[in-house]
């Protein structure tokens, strides 16, 4: 009875992580992306190098797998793209916060003007 208990918990926990699995974000979602190495020789030559050093078992490289790669033998790389993609960001968040504080003045001004 106790061995048929453990069973039924093994089973319920089992079916907890296959249905967190399948709770993908965006973000993973394109980090799984298979690459396509077709598109061109630079990317065909990328797609070959991180197969051969990371070996997956299906064949398929994924871009995961490619900034892993670039992470560990050309970080320099890496950081100049983070970077970049942090300061993007930040420009973009305190122009997202300037227009939301010209649209909540702007209501203010009009009550003045027609008063």
């Amino acid at each position: 009875m106790a061995k048929a208990k453990k069973a039924k918990k093994a089973k319920k926990a089992k079916k907890k992580e296959v249905e967190a699995e399948e709770q993908v974000s965006p973000e993973q979602a394109e980090a799984s992306q298979v690459i396509n190495p077709s598109d061109g020789p630079l990317k065909q030559m990328l797609v070959d190098y991180v197969g051969s050093v990371m070996q997956p078992e299906n064949g398929e490289v994924t871009v995961e797998m490619i900034v892993q790669a670039m992470a560990s033998e050309f970080p320099d790389f890496l950081l100049v793209i983070a970077k970049e993609n942090w300061i993007r960001g930040y420009q973009q968040a305190m122009l997202d916060i300037e227009n939301i504080e010209k649209e909540n003045v702007a209501p203010e001004e009009q009550v003045e003007q027609t008063a």
